[in-house]
């Protein structure tokens, strides 16, 4: 995963606090994880340990969180330490992460949609399954393989499409996060039947779909109309992988 925001830590922070769907992201990833009281909590691509964070709000036992960006481990380093909330982190790419450490709950937001290659989805999801509990689950959230920029380039919700391109059996995109200057990143768009074959491929025993959750607080909170392209071109998708 050749990914790196070391470059671009604060136009992924601004874009984070001030994303709209960020809470929708987090309330989905939280009911998708079943009970999280107690539990131990891999945070995968963590960027801020936001999502770790939030987990351990809600009760969970531990929160690790691993990023192959250096920038990124420190600032959530620094962030941890400054509210004393516990969380625990390292700097590695999710393909070497050391054997040993295994998870009741792995979360991974944004991770697989940087995946070039299906060959390298296949890898990657071989490389997180040891760190899973039999028993657990990962709960992932990716690029919508449904998304396409020609009905909408989502930027109202935070980051905007600007190029969608046919890449080998799939799709890449470049995105942009605001900021001064923009920040430019690639993500790459697979089918479900992919990911699928990936995830069985790893040995877990069970994978399901699930879309956002947007409630009706949501809806209310901002002008007529504002959720549509969300809600009928979302550019994030759920999966629930059971081992």
């Amino acid at each position: 995963m050749s990914a790196s925001y070391d470059s671009i830590v604060d136009q992924y922070m601004a874009y984070a606090n001030a994303s709209p769907t960020r809470p929708i992201e987090v309330r989905t990833m939280l009911r998708l994880s079943g009970e999280v009281k107690g539990k131990s909590v891999l945070d995968l691509a963590c960027g801020s340990g936001y999502y770790g964070r939030e987990f351990l709000r809600h009760g969970a036992g531990s929160a690790h969180g691993v990023d192959q960006s250096q920038g990124m481990i420190d600032f959530a380093r620094a962030l941890s330490t400054y509210r004393g909330d516990g969380m625990t982190f390292q700097t590695h790419d999710v393909m070497d992460m050391p054997s040993g450490s295994e998870h009741d709950i792995v979360l991974a937001a944004y991770l697989f949609n940087y995946a070039a290659s299906l060959e390298e989805l296949r890898r990657m999801f071989a490389a997180v399954v040891p760190h899973v509990k039999h028993g657990g689950r990962l709960v992932v959230q990716t690029l919508n393989p449904d998304y396409r920029l020609g009905l909408g380039d989502y930027a109202a919700y935070g980051v905007k499409v600007l190029e969608e391109m046919p890449w080998k059996q799939g799709a890449r995109l470049r995105l942009e996060f605001p900021g001064t200057p923009p920040a430019l990143i690639t993500n790459y768009r697979w089918e479900r039947a992919h990911y699928e074959q990936a995830i069985r491929a790893a040995g877990f025993s069970a994978v399901s779909w699930h879309e956002p959750v947007l409630e009706q607080a949501d809806i209310d909170a901002r002008a007529e109309g504002y959720w549509e392209g969300y809600v009928h071109n979302c550019m994030s998708v759920n999966l629930v992988c059971e081992r």
